[in-house]
């Protein structure tokens, strides 16, 4: 039963009140805050768990603790275990405990420092007695798949479907076969562009050969352009293109072709970050 973590030398400590071992490996404990809350108990997040391809990290979180050290012959203590110390004391540098808190899920919190840290949304929250409080993360970020949104750019009631179709873009990405993340590209830039141009799509279909020809009447040439990119794309997607029109098959630098497409969407159309 993990309650307690210190760092003592550069080296991290697991255990509970009266034991402790050496973390093996390289931990991976950052400083946690919640967004929107006023400085108070310090947090650490010990991951257990992440996922790169799903933007999904699971973990503990711990809060300061005024403990300086352990009785010696109760740590682990790798490499070395000093025999000569006469006062049976193991100092640590700082200490911390299971975390009295309560996150909700929903809650927008921040890993690392402050100034260089990562967004980050509760989707589960879970207390499991004296073993810890356990949070299941989802990234704010698309990882560098698409540029940063600008969420608040995006107009509230297509909020929603804009940021869930460009995370299926980002899920994709790093796992799927070209032709779904051709297909995700497709719905995504749906989503974008009837969000940004509401009066492009009054039917409420995502119909992107029609949302194009809505740019290029209003004079919208480069959105135009990387809208019709996807949606050829897609067309040579379907199983059945390279029979019916003598095309190769979608490629992964298709794949990656359509995802700049988007990526232009997203920045020209002020939903996202030029960088």
């Amino acid at each position: 039963m993990i309650q307690y973590i210190a760092e003592a030398q550069g080296l991290w400590y697991e255990g509970s009140g009266s034991w402790l071992r050496r973390i093996q490996g390289n931990p991976m404990i950052l400083p946690l805050s919640v967004a929107g809350r006023a400085p108070g108990q310090e947090l650490l997040f010990h991951e257990d768990y992440f996922n790169s391809a799903t933007r999904i990290r699971r973990g503990r979180v711990f809060e300061k603790d005024a403990r300086n050290g352990w009785a010696a012959d109760c740590v682990a203590r790798f490499p070395n275990r000093d025999l000569n110390n006469a006062a049976n004391d193991f100092n640590v540098n700082r200490a911390y405990k299971t975390a009295d808190i309560q996150i909700k899920p929903g809650t927008e919190i921040e890993l690392g420092d402050q100034g260089s840290g990562s967004r980050w949304i509760v989707v589960l929250s879970e207390r499991i007695g004296l073993e810890g409080h356990f949070l299941t993360l989802k990234s704010k970020t698309l990882f560098g798949v698409l540029p940063e949104l600008v969420p608040d750019a995006i107009p509230e009631s297509n909020r929603h479907d804009v940021v869930g179709s460009l995370n299926a873009v980002v899920e994709a990405a790093s796992v799927q076969a070209p032709q779904s993340v051709i297909d995700a590209c497709r719905n995504a830039a749906c989503h974008v562009i009837s969000a940004m141009f509401s009066a492009s799509n009054p039917n409420g279909k995502n119909d992107l050969g029609k949302l194009v020809k809505y740019l290029v009447n209003e004079k919208k040439d480069a959105l135009a352009d990387a809208g019709d990119l996807i949606n050829k794309l897609h067309s040579r997607a379907k199983a059945n293109a390279a029979a019916s029109h003598r095309t190769r098959p979608v490629s992964r630098q298709d794949a990656e072709l359509a995802i700049g497409a988007l990526a232009f969407l997203v920045q020209d159309t002020g939903c996202a970050v030029s960088e």
